[in-house]
């Protein structure tokens, strides 16, 4: 074999090593990846398996869904600027795609809350030192806007965000915490310095809860909170002073716990004995 033989034979290895290790680590980009390490804590790993898709990988959905990814954890962290960035490009990019669908409606509110405390990059020195003088004689002021709530429907409003994520994105993880919010907002709370909110100042209040609950037990059947919440409505219709409707819902804890010996069983059968003066 002569030395221009031996030379092109070399090249075509080096062109077919880099060919496989190029297609191997495309490959090894992986959205449901990123998916599972997103679920299991390790962001930082999942941003940059996120990264790898969109330079390593050819597919158009797979780009789409890493941008979309990308976006939302972000959006976790708080790092606003970083995730309304992140959904641009992907409207930019993949107009088409099913999830410039999901966020294109989101970012006008997105931009809304960026505006109001943002914190971005800035690469020009000068400009940086004059921010830097300002932030010097300013730096006593409030880094986010302060929101006079009084005499605002604390409930009603917290209700119409929850609802919003239930109704937008249906038995989904975020419409499950949705639901836990707007139940424990309308078992109520108390104000620092003002009065208690929901169940707990009006009964008013329970027809939503029940509804709430109901809903929440139909598109989450599985859940882990029901008997929790179960008990809770149990304890504020004992708050209320009816005695019937609290043993209706303590005692539907216990059959339904069945042979389990669960805490909350236990905690409703010890409230059926303390409810027995009250016959």
């Amino acid at each position: 074999m002569d030395s221009k033989t031996k030379k092109i034979l070399i090249c075509f290895c080096i062109v077919l090593t880099n060919t496989f290790w190029s297609t191997l680590s495309a490959e090894s980009a992986s959205v449901k990846k990123a998916e599972m390490l997103n679920e299991h804590g390790l962001q930082t790993e999942a941003k940059r398996e996120l990264i790898n898709v969109l330079f390593e990988t050819t597919d158009e959905s797979e780009k789409a869904q890493a941008y979309y990814l990308l976006g939302n954890i972000a959006l976790n962290e708080k790092r606003l600027s970083a995730a309304l960035n992140t959904w641009n490009t992907l409207i930019e990019k993949h107009p088409n795609s099913k999830q410039t669908e999901l966020v294109k409606g989101k970012i006008a509110e997105l931009t809304e809350i960026v505006g109001e405390s943002t914190t971005e990059t800035i690469s020009n020195a000068v400009a940086l030192s004059y921010l830097r003088r300002a932030d010097f004689w300013s730096k006593n002021k409030d880094s986010t806007f302060k929101i006079d709530a009084s005499w605002i429907p604390r409930v009603e409003a917290a209700i119409k965000w929850y609802e919003k994520v239930i109704v937008e994105f249906p038995k989904s993880p975020a419409a499950k915490l949705a639901y836990e919010g707007k139940f424990r907002t309308l078992l109520g709370w108390k104000v620092p310095y003002g009065e208690w909110q929901g169940v707990r100042a009006d009964s008013k209040y329970i027809p939503q809860l029940l509804e709430t609950f109901s809903s929440f037990e139909a598109d989450f059947p599985q859940s882990g909170s029901l008997q929790a919440f179960r008990y809770q409505i149990a304890q504020s219709y004992w708050r209320q002073g009816n005695y019937d409707k609290t043993r209706e819902w303590l005692n539907m804890t216990i059959t339904i716990a069945g042979d389990s010996n669960s805490f909350y069983k236990d905690l409703a059968q010890r409230r059926l004995e303390n409810l027995k003066g009250n016959d």
